[in-house]
């Protein structure tokens, strides 16, 4: 008969949920350095075409999704991987990706310079501390959008097919199909046409 100690078994369950719990700190924070070290390089390349196709490349390495002809400007940075880019889609100069949920821009979205996406939220908590436990909720640009410049993008909104959100605005809520909406929070001010018009390629 083989005696098992009881104190044993709860000894070595617990080191191995301790190793467990060390081993997954040390692969968040490899990760960590690793996405910090790819914009790093990102942002040191230049926008000439081999600097633009070296971090379509180094963007890829993240797991982030590049359909054809998409142009992304220095200066963003990406904070994760979960990111999908249609095609034909323009991301401006010093933008900020927060990708704890996915960030979805579908065929020719245009996004001007310094625009946020924030994906992540908070449950509002006790008095003690507000910010209560991290909840990720995606957003979505559907397409040919056109996001203007210092745009900043809440969690969980959707921005309908065809409309412009005017420089500055803050995105609370989501956005119907072909609609011009600015301020913050912003505000639907006029309808667009559905045709589609002559295509357009930004370069700055």
């Amino acid at each position: 008969m083989v005696d098992i100690n009881v104190n044993d078994l709860k000894e070595n369950h617990t080191e191995k949920s301790l190793l467990t719990k060390i081993l997954q700190q040390v692969q968040r924070q490899y990760k960590l350095i690793w996405i910090h070290l790819i914009n790093l390089i990102s942002n040191f390349l230049g926008n000439d075409f081999i600097g633009s196709q070296l971090r379509i490349g180094l963007l890829k390495t993240l797991g982030i999704q590049i359909a054809k002809r998409c142009t992304v400007r220095g200066g963003s940075y990406f904070y994760g991987a979960d990111l999908v880019l249609g095609e034909k889609c323009f991301i401006n100069r010093n933008c900020y990706f927060d990708l704890s949920a996915p960030v979805i821009l579908e065929d020719n979205v245009v996004i001007g310079h310094g625009v946020t996406f924030i994906t992540a939220d908070h449950e509002i908590a006790g008095a003690d501390r507000r910010a209560g436990k991290a909840i990720g909720r995606s957003i979505k640009i559907e397409r040919g959008a056109w996001i203007g410049a210092n745009v900043t993008l809440l969690p969980g909104i959707t921005v309908g097919a065809g409309s412009v959100v005017a420089a500055g605005a803050v995105v609370t809520k989501s956005i119907v199909p072909n609609t011009v909406v600015a301020g913050v929070p912003a505000k639907h001010l006029r309808e667009l046409p559905d045709a589609c018009c002559a295509e357009s390629h930004p370069e700055e």
